[in-house]
């Protein structure tokens, strides 16, 4: 893929950035000529994901083990990407976890845990990145890793789908709060991508991980699971000036699973 340096001298942090969509990510900015600040709360894997940027690791990656769910840390890494680079243009927050299980079955503690990740991870991620872009007086972008989940309901992913529900709302709400000091805030909705979250979905089913690959894959017109790559296309946009004019956008990636069924 020809890289266009659409991100040019834009600074990023990207949380979940260890593996999975953040990693693709946060190669993607690199490539597109961001500086990027990889957070996860596994640091090896934040640690790699900087050595697989290369020879651009030197000047324009770094990263740090962050828990999204502690207010602290989040600011940190806010702070560190500004301290290095001078300002912070984008925020990705796309931290999260799966857990899946059935409403009457699921523990209050994992349904407790899914939502401190993935909802209250991306409401503390966004206000310290929201309180630099706006001091900063130049705005900036807030994407959101959100999920087709949430815009629907789906068996099994309750606690899932709830807290990605969250974040689509939170994501708009920010749109509406960032808009006159030039904040930007859209989600990203995949539908199943092919990260190493999909084994802790297909673990947690009934069914043999061949039938549950078969049966998300019936739910994709196109017929195939989204790349990490996908995601991160449609990121590299969402966080450049192209999309400059969009903002409050829930943008699925889906190969138009949220269109319907049939065909």
């Amino acid at each position: 893929m020809a890289e266009t340096k659409r991100l040019a001298s834009k600074v990023a942090v990207i949380t979940g950035g260890g593996s999975g969509l953040g990693r693709a990510m946060a190669l993607r900015f690199v490539a597109e000529g961001a500086s990027v600040l990889v957070a996860d709360v596994n640091e090896a894997g934040a640690r790699q994901t900087v050595d697989l940027m290369g020879e651009a690791s030197a000047a324009h990656g770094d990263f740090r083990r962050v828990d999204v769910t502690n207010e602290e840390e989040c600011a940190l890494a806010i702070s560190q990407a500004t301290e290095r680079w001078g300002r912070l243009h984008i925020l990705v927050a796309n931290a999260g976890i799966g857990t899946p299980g059935f409403i009457s079955t699921m523990e209050k503690q994992d349904w407790e845990r899914v939502l401190a990740v993935n909802l209250t991870g991306v409401f503390l991620s966004a206000k310290h990145a929201f309180r630099a872009m706006k001091e900063s007086g130049e705005g900036g972008v807030i994407l959101t890793t959100a999920s087709v989940a949430g815009m629907q309901g789906t068996p099994h992913l309750g606690a899932y789908g709830a807290s990605k529900a969250g974040v689509i709302q939170l994501t708009q709400t920010l749109a509406l709060e960032g808009a006159h000091f030039r904040i930007r805030a859209n989600a990203i909705s995949p539908v199943w991508a092919d990260t190493p979250m999909i084994g802790e979905f297909t673990a947690g089913s009934r069914s043999t991980p061949d039938d549950v690959r078969a049966r998300l894959l019936a739910a994709v017109p196109l017929g195939r699971l989204a790349s990490p790559d996908d995601v991160a296309s449609a990121a590299v946009y969402l966080a450049s000036d192209e999309a400059s004019f969009l903002t409050g956008v829930v943008l699925p990636v889906d190969g138009g699973h949220m269109a319907g069924h049939g065909g």
